[in-house]
């Protein structure tokens, strides 16, 4: 079974030198008032931004660790956005209801879950018709930092995966050397 994150290190998932979310919100076909999930939030790095763009809609932030939802509730309470519900997940079930939502972001969560295609299943049962979903994932080969390589999932296995459940792929773009950003339409 792939090793989830370990929330006592979430502090890495908060540095800015990861990637630029706000540059990853430009990428992504997200509206003022749509309803999205950040599915695998962690500590909330996404999470806010999201929030702060989406004024007139609302982010789901979903996460299977509790200490990761407690870090992302703190860190809403600190900026005093109320347009965000926090919830827990499943491994592979989203507590959310089937066409609920806009959009979906996955970011860095599919090389650690125990079925990734149970879970974008799910994913797609909870977006509704033409909704997007947004994949993060490291690229599949040797790097001194992320994942270990057998957890990565490569580019072509992840579009196949994805088509293969029915989603349409849109495009992918390089992030920073180490890690893509794919999109897909339900």
């Amino acid at each position: 079974m792939p090793a989830k994150f370990d929330p006592k290190s979430k502090e890495t998932l908060l540095s800015r030198d990861r990637l630029d979310p706000h540059r990853l919100i430009s990428l992504i076909p997200i509206l003022p008032h749509h309803v999205v999930a950040d599915v695998g939030c962690g500590p909330g790095y996404f999470t806010i931004p999201l929030a702060k763009y989406l004024f007139d809609g609302k982010v789901y932030a979903l996460d299977v660790q509790q200490e990761m939802l407690d870090a992302t509730q703190q860190a809403l309470d600190a900026v005093h956005l109320t347009n965000v519900e926090v919830m827990r997940s499943k491994e592979k079930k989203l507590p959310l209801e089937k066409d609920s939502l806009d959009g979906a972001l996955v970011s860095f969560v599919l090389q650690e879950a125990s079925d990734p295609r149970a879970l974008l299943k799910d994913i797609g049962r909870c977006l509704h018709k033409s909704a997007w979903l947004v994949i993060l994932e490291w690229y599949k080969r040797e790097m001194e930092e992320g994942p270990p390589l057998d957890q990565r999932i490569d580019e072509a296995e992840m579009r196949s995966m994805t088509e293969k459940l029915g989603f349409r792929y849109s495009g992918k773009r390089d992030l920073n050397g180490k890690q893509y950003v794919m999109l897909l339409r339900k």
